[in-house]
């Protein structure tokens, strides 16, 4: 029974440790940019995207507890580093800016938070079962799917945050008069959706899917925003 619960507390949170951890730079900030501040969304996306990684496909195996507790570990490093890249958007002027960068960070700060729980109740199970303790399989079932439902809610957290940044890049075009600009040039849209499409793949260019994790879903709406080729950029 303790095998089933290190397995379930596993399935939540853990995977095999990476060889390479991306470093965490800080970003270039510039409060009102539309163009920095999705930049800094989307380095933001990545690093979430490491994070994310790090605790799925798991694959467990004998004597595995510390790469598990380090893959927790260090997911928690790549949460609290995608805050920092939207973090300091929240003293925007620019209120589609600080919406999108309030939520986002909020959202990363939560999965941090959650990680740590993680560690935590993992640190738990295997302590009483070093001490020949009996658990009380009820209670950790309960506990696991409380960790369970945390981890799907504060995902979803993320999509309409992202959106409220969408907001932010697209402007009025000055020949129509209507919404259907881009604030970005063409060499800032291209490295943008080159970014996106670099983390998350071809699939990313298709926009939001049905069956898509939180995050995938994410990007593909900024992707399908800021990949409109009917959008007027700066500068043309």
């Amino acid at each position: 029974m303790v095998r089933t619960v290190l397995l379930a507390l596993s399935a939540l949170a853990l995977s095999a440790v990476p060889a390479e951890s991306t470093i965490c730079m800080p970003p270039t900030v510039v409060k009102d940019s539309p163009y920095q501040y999705i930049k800094s969304l989307t380095d933001a996306l990545s690093y979430a995207k490491e994070a994310l990684d790090r605790t799925t496909s798991l694959q467990p195996r004998q004597g595995g507890e510390v790469d598990l507790f380090v893959a927790l570990k260090l997911a928690k490093t790549d949460y609290d580093c995608a805050r920092s890249q939207v973090a300091p958007y929240t003293a925007s002027t620019n209120q589609a800016i600080k919406t999108s960068a309030d939520g986002t960070a909020f959202t990363f700060e939560q999965l941090a938070q959650l990680s740590d729980r993680t560690v935590a109740e993992y640190r738990e199970v295997l302590n009483a079962r070093s001490e020949g303790k009996q658990l009380k399989q009820g209670t950790l079932a309960e506990r696991q799917a409380e960790l369970a439902v945390a981890y799907d809610e504060t995902w979803k957290m993320l999509i309409p945050s992202v959106t409220a940044g969408t907001y932010a890049v697209v402007e009025q075009n000055p020949k129509t008069g209507l919404m259907s600009g881009l604030a970005l040039t063409r060499p800032q849209r291209d490295e943008i959706l080159r970014k996106l499409r670099t983390t998350f793949g071809d699939n990313v260019t298709r926009g939001p899917q049905a069956g898509q994790s939180s995050l995938t879903a994410a990007a593909g709406i900024l992707y399908e925003v800021i990949g409109n080729q009917k959008r007027q950029l700066r500068g043309q």
